[in-house]
């Protein structure tokens, strides 16, 4: 009797560090492997929030290197379809007592324009945002927040 519950015990804890192991990788894992460098950026997270028969999506991005966001430069949000949207809102966040550490843009979609993946383009570089296609299942009047990009 003893050895059979060693053996349950053993096998349950292996179980319990599997499970920690891989809910550790989920949460700790970046967004994008290898973002563009010419982006300057990386996508931290993602939200998306119903509203009615729309939905907005919240990319928030930190800084990656040492160059600062170009304003100069055009940012959109390309959909699967090849269409492009300006971001609705735009937040520049300071920390540290320089600006431009942390960017949110807002952007005001469709439920069509989640057919396909989504991809960011700031500065010279782009950000893959999802890579999956489908609409997430969002309760009306509530929102999820995505730490990769496989949604």
């Amino acid at each position: 009797m003893a050895r059979l519950v060693t053996r349950r015990t053993a096998f349950l804890l292996a179980l319990l560090v599997l499970s920690l192991v891989f809910a550790g990788w989920q949460w700790l894992r970046p967004y994008g492997w290898g973002a563009d460098p010419t982006a300057r950026f990386r996508i931290v997270h993602a939200g998306v929030k119903r509203d009615h028969s729309y939905l907005w999506l919240d990319l928030y991005l930190k800084r990656s290197g040492g160059l600062e966001h170009d304003l100069t430069k055009p940012v959109v949000l390309r959909l699967a379809d090849g269409r492009e949207i300006k971001p609705a809102d735009t937040t520049i966040e300071e920390a540290e007592g320089q600006p431009g550490q942390a960017i949110g843009f807002r952007f005001w979609l469709e439920e069509k324009d989640f057919a396909g993946p989504l991809e960011l383009r700031l500065n010279d570089g782009s950000l893959r945002v999802r890579g999956g296609s489908g609409l997430p299942s969002i309760p009306v009047d509530s929102s999820r927040f995505f730490t990769h990009q496989n949604w």
